[in-house]
């Protein structure tokens, strides 16, 4: 591949790549819902660095491929869209036992993940070592904060929801610069994203009101889905 025209290969819907993404989304259900431990459990703590772990490990799994096969670019490579900070974001919480990092991923990883196995784009060509990695990467950060929640005893904090989105649109705002910068992309604020999305309508900036408002209201959809794994309210 040469890198100069290299450009972000969308996985076409309903084909036999797009169907295994779905595949691997349930293997990873199934992992952690039926087989991994549980909060009550001593080995669940062991549990959460190894599966910390894991999660870095196939992030840097992409990283040495992209650079063994010359594709690695710092405006198209680093994991500074929704879903790479997600996969950090987890590592933080799970290995480095940072509490603040969860009340993000956990609207960030399912929202956004959900978005990248609806309508998935890679960075390389779709062969088996990248689609791999892209949909045990996008699966993580759907799943475990799910996980986190059910049987880890995690909780979304009371007033997170509008400090998620602030933190949002003040991420997007930074990578605005960062995208001018590199001539990039990242978290597709500078230009629409290369793949067909009803979400996504209009040029810049026009297509950014619908995207605020749709993570809004999916944000706020997610909150009362789980609503039951609020912290509970002070007296």
């Amino acid at each position: 591949m040469n890198p100069d025209v290299y450009e972000m290969v969308p996985i076409e819907v309903g084909s036999l790549v797009w169907w295994s993404g779905y595949g691997i989304l349930a293997a990873v259900i199934m992992a952690l819902f039926w087989l991994a431990p549980r909060e009550s459990e001593p080995k669940m703590a062991k549990w959460e660095k190894t599966l910390g772990w894991m999660i870095l490990a196939n992030l840097a799994w992409y990283t040495l491929m992209a650079l063994w096969d010359g594709v690695y670019r710092a405006d198209e490579s680093l994991p500074i869209h929704m879903c790479g900070m997600s996969q950090i974001l987890l590592f933080l919480h799970l290995v480095l036992k940072k509490k603040w990092a969860f009340p993000i991923v956990v609207f960030w990883g399912p929202l956004g993940g959900i978005q990248a196995f609806l309508t998935p784009a890679l960075e390389t060509e779709p062969t088996l070592g990248y689609v791999l990695q892209f949909y045990l990467a996008h699966a993580s950060v759907v799943v475990v904060p799910v996980y986190l929640m059910v049987y880890g005893g995690r909780r979304i904090p009371r007033k997170s929801f509008w400090r998620v989105i602030g933190i949002t649109n003040l991420v997007g705002f930074v990578m605005m610069g960062v995208n001018s910068a590199l001539g990039s992309n990242y978290m597709y604020v500078n230009q629409p994203p290369p793949v067909d999305h009803p979400l996504v309508q209009g040029a810049w900036p026009y297509y950014l009101i619908g995207i605020e408002a749709a993570v809004i209201g999916l944000f706020w959809l997610f909150l009362l889905a789980f609503r039951k794994f609020r912290e509970p309210k002070l007296d």
